[in-house]
């Protein structure tokens, strides 16, 4: 009887250590998106590059929905339909002992682009001076994401009809001085076809494109 008390504490000490007091060290790697690196979150859509660690164990497999190994304790996580993935880590200690940890991580979608000028993102009004060398800019809206963009042009579009090719991320001086020429107070012009690139390789997905920029002149 005594045994078998024992071996059924020993069970549940077990399956509540694996739960709560988890011993495997996972996080993303400093090439992934995610941040913090801690973060228990993952996206559609792009690499979920992370590291699986078990420190003094003897031997563990990792596994789950998606996840793969690239080598040695670096693996992607590449989720599919749902909002939740669990990894689960069976490992076997140096004693031998067996335990099971599960580990769930959010799945979460990647948020359309967003583009803007001077900070600026709707209702923006802005003066011909202030629209001299201002800054166009394309980022993602979500904090736990770090994608990094560099808009390489757009095109500026007057009410007229006529429109303007801009090379790089700002409205130069010689473009400018053509604008100045034509338009006043109160017309509005749309900077659209935002082009560019992201600073690292990834999936383009659903939110290759971004909305354009309706802007009055003050």
């Amino acid at each position: 009887m005594q045994k078998k008390i024992n071996l059924l504490l020993l069970f549940f000490s077990l399956s509540f250590y694996g739960q709560n007091d988890t011993i495997s060290v996972i996080r993303h790697t400093h090439n992934d998106f995610v941040i913090p690196k801690t973060a228990k979150v993952v996206f559609r859509g792009i690499k979920n590059e992370i590291i699986i660690d078990v420190p003094n164990c003897k031997s563990f497999i990792a596994s789950g929905p998606g996840l793969s190994l690239i080598s040695k304790n670096l693996y992607n996580l590449n989720p599919g339909a749902g909002v939740e993935v669990i990894i689960t880590i069976d490992i076997i200690l140096k004693n031998y002992k067996k335990i099971t940890e599960k580990h769930k991580f959010e799945i979460k979608n990647i948020k359309s682009l967003v583009s803007s000028i001077n900070s600026l993102y709707q209702n923006i009004k802005l003066s011909k001076k202030q629209l001299e060398n201002s800054l166009v800019k394309v980022e993602i809206p979500d904090k736990n994401l770090n994608l990094g963009f560099r808009v390489m042009g757009f095109t500026i579009f007057l009410k007229s009809g006529k429109t303007f090719e801009v090379i790089g991320n700002k409205i130069d001086k010689g473009t400018i001085e053509r604008l100045n020429r034509i338009i006043q107070k109160g017309d509005k012009i749309k900077i659209s076809d935002i082009k560019f690139v992201f600073s690292k390789d990834t999936f383009c997905g659903m939110f290759c494109k971004v909305n354009a920029l309706n802007i009055e002149i003050l």
